[in-house]
């Protein structure tokens, strides 16, 4: 992956910015593992993304001045951090990527390992099931929701789900493959079947199915990702 700085530096200047905030240690030599493991997952992510500002030539890019790269590649280090037991650095890392980006993307949750955003400030991303291909505009919350018997439920999002700004996934939905959520649209507690367009709020939702949907979101999710 093509990035200015290499993994020593790409760790001192993550050190660097934790420090502008907290008198804390930096996250030490044990953790250097995760954070090579973390830059191999966002290449594997990036290899996979279409934009042009995602590559360099021929070979997926880390542009650290890309606000929303960096936002990712943050995600990806504190929960890899708490992957291999560093819960306490974890939630620095995930603290700063809220204060530079103003996204609520929590280092427990798992992201799937194909993921992207465009300008997703005020986005908050909770405990879900969430498929591959995923990718989210500014203002989308994915999350939970309490029945009457205060029983919590989440939400299970399906392959290629796009979520377009202030879009809302909450409690006991299952969001199929292939699905739209138009900007706006508030689904709770409501399942969605693949291949649709979704518009409104629950429990008032207008689902678009049919030959005509399926080509618009065959086209939206082709010009997204390199399949």
């Amino acid at each position: 992956m093509w990035c200015k700085l290499d993994i020593n530096d790409i760790g001192k200047m993550v050190n660097r910015q934790l420090g502008n905030y907290w008198d804390i240690a930096p996250p030490s030599a044990k953790t250097s593992k995760s954070l090579q493991i973390a830059l191999e997952r966002l290449e594997k992510n990036y290899s996979k993304v279409k934009s042009d500002y995602f590559w360099h030539g021929d070979e997926p890019a880390f542009r650290i001045e890309h606000t929303v790269q960096y936002s990712i590649f943050l995600y990806l280090f504190s929960n890899q951090l708490y992957k291999d037991g560093f819960e306490e650095e974890a939630a620095f890392v995930y603290y700063l990527n809220k204060i530079m980006h103003s996204v609520d993307w929590f280092y427990a949750i798992d992201l799937p390992d194909n993921f992207c955003a465009e300008h997703p400030l005020g986005s908050i991303l909770g405990r879900a099931r969430y498929g591959n291909y995923f990718f989210v505009y500014q203002g989308v919350t994915v999350g939970g929701s309490f029945d009457q018997d205060g029983k919590e439920s989440y939400p299970e999002l399906g392959e290629y789900v796009i979520m377009y700004s202030d879009s809302k996934v909450i409690g006991s939905s299952k969001i199929g493959n292939h699905v739209i959520l138009s900007a706006n649209a508030y689904v709770k507690d409501t399942d969605i079947p693949d291949y649709s367009i979704v518009f409104g709020q629950s429990p008032n939702l207008v689902i678009r199915t049919g030959e005509k949907s399926r080509e618009r979101v065959r086209k939206l999710i082709g010009d997204t990702w390199k399949i």
